[in-house]
């Protein structure tokens, strides 16, 4: 049987936005953060804070409110994952199994499964950095966690409970009112299994423990807050709460730059493969924002 290859272009190529989607968009953290879209590499995030006066009303005019304008700075790094798959590698290592299931069919399935696992390992990649990127480190952008960290405006709990659930309820206790109907706390699948026990633990029996399977939060006994869990603050034991909307994922997606590419090299003999996007985060009122790390 013969190693088919004029497949395999056609389906990267028909679902390469979507591929590249799955690798930009696919993150835990994705769908709870204020997401911000054809950032190419620095752009501003304009803010407006009001402050009003209420005063007595009498004759004449004094003014009272004040409107603050205001910018955070959203940084993306450009990112690119190149690959190698050299034909005779997956015929060894892989492709007699794949061979065998598809005799007869007109088309060898490999090719999905192989993007399908390059979309995973980048949605991973991008989840890590969202929250604990560090250009200090290495990184192309600062992760949220450490832009709260390095900001001297955020609230540093520094919790001394001896549990998951009491260090989540003393961040909890140290969230601005302002923000109380709004915020939400995240941590780590780690954290959040902790917590989650802890509940059973603290026998609330009156209080639901059950937890949303499918996004992995619950809520806070005694409060309308969830607690979250999302995978890029695994084994970190941090716990960040803030108003989602507070917290940014910028990326481009408007740019023929990006792409998720798939094709086979005559002049190397194998199959070359090219990712490029951006990605990065930002926090718009620091302020706004109390962490436990």
């Amino acid at each position: 049987m013969a190693f088919i290859v004029s497949s395999l272009p056609d389906y990267v190529n028909q679902n390469s936005k979507e591929l590249l989607a799955k690798s930009v968009f696919g993150a835990d953290s994705v769908k709870h953060l204020n997401l911000m879209t054809g950032v190419k590499f620095k752009e501003a995030i304009n803010l407006i804070n009001t402050e009003v006066g209420l005063q007595e009303r009498t004759c004449g005019w004094s003014a009272s409110a004040d409107v603050t304008f205001s910018q955070a700075i959203m940084e993306v790094g450009a990112y690119k994952v190149n690959a190698s798959l050299c034909e005779e590698d997956l015929r060894k290592k892989w492709m007699n199994s794949e061979v065998m299931t598809a005799a007869g069919a007109e088309v060898l399935p490999f090719e999905e499964k192989i993007t399908g696992e390059i979309v995973d390992s980048i949605k991973g990649k991008v989840e890590k950095l969202i929250w604990r990127a560090s250009k200090s480190g290495g990184d192309l952008f600062d992760g949220l966690l450490t832009q709260a960290i390095a900001s001297s405006a955020a609230t540093d709990v520094q919790s001394s409970a001896s549990t998951t659930y009491g260090k989540i309820k003393d961040v909890y206790m140290a969230i601005p009112a302002s923000i109380l109907d709004k915020a939400a706390i995240f941590v780590g699948v780690d954290t959040f299994r902790a917590y989650c026990q802890d509940l059973v633990t603290q026998n609330l029996f009156h209080y639901s423990a059950d937890l949303d399977p499918e996004n992995m939060e619950v809520i806070l006994p005694g409060t309308n807050t969830r607690v979250i869990a999302v995978s890029g603050l695994n084994g970190s034991n941090a716990i960040v709460a803030s108003d989602p909307a507070n917290l940014f994922y910028g990326v481009d997606m408007q740019d023929d730059l990006e792409q998720f590419k798939l094709w086979y090299s005559d002049d190397n003999q194998e199959f070359r493969l090219a990712v490029k996007f951006n990605a990065g985060a930002a926090i718009a009122f620091p302020d706004l924002v109390v962490y436990d790390a």
